[in-house]
Protein backbone atom coordinates (compact mmCIF):
# COMPACT_ATOMS: atom_id res chain seq x y z
CA UNK A 1 0.00 0.00 0.00
CA UNK A 2 1.34 3.50 -1.08
CA UNK A 3 2.29 5.25 2.02
CA UNK A 4 0.77 9.09 2.36
CA UNK A 5 2.13 12.09 3.91
CA UNK A 6 -0.64 13.63 6.35
CA UNK A 7 1.33 17.45 5.25
CA UNK A 8 -0.89 17.97 1.67
CA UNK A 9 1.44 21.09 1.19
CA UNK A 10 4.82 17.92 0.73
CA UNK A 11 2.41 15.80 -1.88
CA UNK A 12 3.50 16.58 -5.60
CA UNK A 13 0.19 18.28 -6.55
CA UNK A 14 -2.90 19.80 -4.43
CA UNK A 15 -4.39 17.06 -2.43
CA UNK A 16 -7.27 16.41 0.21
CA UNK A 17 -6.59 15.04 2.93
CA UNK A 18 -9.10 12.63 4.90
CA UNK A 19 -8.75 10.49 7.63
CA UNK A 20 -11.23 8.58 10.06
CA UNK A 21 -11.04 6.28 12.91
CA UNK A 22 -9.96 8.80 15.54
CA UNK A 23 -13.21 8.32 17.25
CA UNK A 24 -13.89 4.77 18.20
CA UNK A 25 -17.96 5.10 18.75
CA UNK A 26 -17.95 6.94 15.66
CA UNK A 27 -15.81 5.49 13.18
CA UNK A 28 -17.23 7.46 10.25
CA UNK A 29 -16.19 10.65 11.51
CA UNK A 30 -13.05 12.05 10.45
CA UNK A 31 -10.92 15.29 9.68
CA UNK A 32 -10.65 16.81 6.44
CA UNK A 33 -7.28 18.64 5.60
CA UNK A 34 -6.39 21.01 2.79
CA UNK A 35 -2.95 22.51 4.07
CA UNK A 36 -3.16 24.10 6.96
CA UNK A 37 -7.33 23.91 6.88
CA UNK A 38 -9.04 21.51 8.89
CA UNK A 39 -12.34 20.64 9.32
CA UNK A 40 -14.46 17.45 11.24
CA UNK A 41 -16.07 15.61 8.19
CA UNK A 42 -18.08 12.39 8.36
CA UNK A 43 -18.47 9.66 5.62
CA UNK A 44 -19.91 6.01 4.68
CA UNK A 45 -21.71 4.99 7.69
CA UNK A 46 -20.82 2.02 7.31
CA UNK A 47 -17.54 2.77 7.21
CA UNK A 48 -14.36 2.71 4.59
CA UNK A 49 -14.22 -0.07 2.18
CA UNK A 50 -10.97 -1.15 -0.30
CA UNK A 51 -11.55 -0.14 -3.93
CA UNK A 52 -11.59 -3.41 -5.01
CA UNK A 53 -14.44 -3.96 -3.02
CA UNK A 54 -16.87 -1.34 -2.89
CA UNK A 55 -20.48 -1.75 -4.07
CA UNK A 56 -23.24 -0.64 -4.95
CA UNK A 57 -25.34 0.65 -2.10
CA UNK A 58 -22.78 -0.39 0.66
CA UNK A 59 -22.85 3.06 2.34
CA UNK A 60 -19.26 2.23 2.37
CA UNK A 61 -16.73 5.17 1.15
CA UNK A 62 -13.86 3.97 -1.08
CA UNK A 63 -10.00 4.56 0.40
CA UNK A 64 -7.80 5.54 -2.26
CA UNK A 65 -7.26 8.84 -4.33
CA UNK A 66 -9.20 10.25 -6.71
CA UNK A 67 -9.93 12.93 -9.01
CA UNK A 68 -11.82 15.94 -8.16
CA UNK A 69 -12.41 17.67 -11.75
CA UNK A 70 -15.24 19.90 -11.41
CA UNK A 71 -18.23 20.84 -8.76
CA UNK A 72 -21.55 22.66 -8.39
CA UNK A 73 -23.09 25.62 -6.70
CA UNK A 74 -26.66 26.66 -5.83
CA UNK A 75 -26.77 30.37 -7.33
CA UNK A 76 -29.89 30.49 -5.30
CA UNK A 77 -27.72 30.62 -1.99
CA UNK A 78 -24.32 31.27 -2.99
CA UNK A 79 -23.43 34.40 -4.50
CA UNK A 80 -21.28 33.62 -7.71
CA UNK A 81 -18.26 34.28 -6.25
CA UNK A 82 -17.99 30.59 -6.87
CA UNK A 83 -17.60 31.56 -10.52
CA UNK A 84 -14.00 33.20 -9.68
CA UNK A 85 -12.66 30.76 -7.75
CA UNK A 86 -9.54 28.78 -8.89
CA UNK A 87 -11.34 25.27 -9.52
CA UNK A 88 -13.66 25.25 -11.72
CA UNK A 89 -17.83 25.67 -10.92
CA UNK A 90 -20.78 25.85 -12.16
CA UNK A 91 -23.85 26.94 -11.10
CA UNK A 92 -26.38 23.80 -10.29
CA UNK A 93 -28.86 23.37 -12.80
CA UNK A 94 -32.15 23.42 -11.88
CA UNK A 95 -33.35 19.51 -12.22
CA UNK A 96 -30.74 16.69 -12.60
CA UNK A 97 -29.93 13.65 -11.43
CA UNK A 98 -26.81 11.27 -10.87
CA UNK A 99 -28.11 8.24 -12.14
CA UNK A 100 -27.58 5.22 -9.24
CA UNK A 101 -29.30 2.22 -11.45
CA UNK A 102 -26.74 -0.37 -12.23
CA UNK A 103 -28.73 -1.58 -15.29
CA UNK A 104 -29.12 2.36 -16.81
CA UNK A 105 -26.72 2.91 -19.73
CA UNK A 106 -26.10 6.38 -17.49
CA UNK A 107 -24.92 4.52 -14.79
CA UNK A 108 -22.53 6.91 -12.63
CA UNK A 109 -23.17 10.08 -14.93
CA UNK A 110 -25.12 13.38 -14.35
CA UNK A 111 -28.06 13.40 -16.13
CA UNK A 112 -30.39 16.78 -16.75
CA UNK A 113 -34.02 16.20 -16.35
CA UNK A 114 -36.52 17.42 -19.39
CA UNK A 115 -39.56 17.01 -17.15
CA UNK A 116 -40.13 20.72 -16.94
CA UNK A 117 -43.02 18.87 -14.25
CA UNK A 118 -39.95 17.87 -12.18
CA UNK A 119 -39.57 19.64 -8.93
CA UNK A 120 -36.53 21.99 -9.14
CA UNK A 121 -33.04 20.33 -6.98
CA UNK A 122 -32.54 23.86 -5.93
CA UNK A 123 -32.84 24.60 -2.29
CA UNK A 124 -31.72 21.31 -1.16
CA UNK A 125 -29.24 22.22 1.77
CA UNK A 126 -26.93 19.12 1.78
CA UNK A 127 -26.38 19.60 -1.82
CA UNK A 128 -26.12 23.20 -1.99
CA UNK A 129 -22.47 22.50 -3.46
CA UNK A 130 -21.27 19.38 -4.15
CA UNK A 131 -18.33 18.19 -5.93
CA UNK A 132 -18.51 14.84 -7.52
CA UNK A 133 -15.54 12.25 -6.43
CA UNK A 134 -13.68 10.90 -9.47
CA UNK A 135 -15.02 7.04 -8.60
CA UNK A 136 -15.66 4.56 -11.43
CA UNK A 137 -16.21 7.75 -13.44
CA UNK A 138 -13.82 6.87 -16.16
CA UNK A 139 -15.75 3.84 -17.46
CA UNK A 140 -17.98 2.63 -15.02
CA UNK A 141 -17.92 -0.84 -13.97
CA UNK A 142 -21.56 -1.24 -13.30
CA UNK A 143 -22.25 -2.37 -9.63
CA UNK A 144 -18.95 -1.19 -8.23
CA UNK A 145 -20.64 2.29 -6.87
CA UNK A 146 -21.70 5.53 -7.78
CA UNK A 147 -22.55 8.99 -6.60
CA UNK A 148 -19.53 9.88 -4.72
CA UNK A 149 -19.63 13.56 -3.64
CA UNK A 150 -18.17 15.93 -0.78
CA UNK A 151 -20.67 17.80 0.23
CA UNK A 152 -22.96 19.43 2.99
CA UNK A 153 -22.93 17.67 6.19
CA UNK A 154 -26.47 16.64 8.26
CA UNK A 155 -26.14 18.79 11.69
CA UNK A 156 -25.53 15.39 13.98
CA UNK A 157 -22.34 14.50 11.15
CA UNK A 158 -24.34 11.20 10.53
CA UNK A 159 -22.84 8.77 8.33
CA UNK A 160 -23.32 9.00 4.34
CA UNK A 161 -24.56 6.67 1.81
CA UNK A 162 -20.58 7.12 0.96
CA UNK A 163 -19.76 10.64 0.40
CA UNK A 164 -17.82 12.59 1.98
CA UNK A 165 -19.58 15.74 3.98
CA UNK A 166 -18.59 18.72 5.86
CA UNK A 167 -20.99 20.99 7.76
CA UNK A 168 -22.60 23.59 5.40
CA UNK A 169 -20.90 26.62 6.94
CA UNK A 170 -17.44 25.13 5.83
CA UNK A 171 -18.62 25.07 2.19
CA UNK A 172 -17.45 28.20 0.65
CA UNK A 173 -14.09 27.83 2.18
CA UNK A 174 -13.61 24.44 1.41
CA UNK A 175 -15.10 25.49 -2.12
CA UNK A 176 -11.96 28.45 -2.27
CA UNK A 177 -9.44 26.29 -1.39
CA UNK A 178 -9.57 23.73 -4.01
CA UNK A 179 -7.17 24.41 -7.21
CA UNK A 180 -7.73 22.46 -10.91
CA UNK A 181 -6.18 19.03 -10.30
CA UNK A 182 -6.89 18.56 -6.94
CA UNK A 183 -7.13 14.93 -5.38
CA UNK A 184 -8.54 13.50 -2.64
CA UNK A 185 -6.94 11.09 -0.55
CA UNK A 186 -9.19 8.60 1.64
CA UNK A 187 -7.47 7.13 4.70
CA UNK A 188 -8.23 5.09 7.76
CA UNK A 189 -6.14 7.14 10.14
CA UNK A 190 -4.96 3.86 11.51
CA UNK A 191 -3.65 2.74 7.97
CA UNK A 192 -1.98 5.55 7.86
CA UNK A 193 -0.01 5.66 11.59
CA UNK A 194 0.78 2.14 10.16
CA UNK A 195 2.46 2.94 7.20
CA UNK A 196 4.26 5.54 9.13
CA UNK A 197 5.36 3.04 11.51
CA UNK A 198 6.60 0.53 8.96
CA UNK A 199 8.13 3.40 7.39
CA UNK A 200 10.31 4.47 10.35
CA UNK A 201 10.82 0.86 11.62
CA UNK A 202 8.70 1.25 14.43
Amino acid sequence: MTTHSENASTLSQPVIIVRTGQDAQNPHIGILTIGDWSVKCSTGRNGLVNAADKREGDAKTPIGRYPLRYGFYDPTVFSDAFRSFDFPFLPKPENYRWSEDSNSEFYNQLVFETDENQPSRRGERLFDVFIPVGWNDAVPVKGTGSAIFIHAARPDYSGTAGCVVVAHEHLEELARRLKPGMMIDIQSASATNDNLGDKTGK
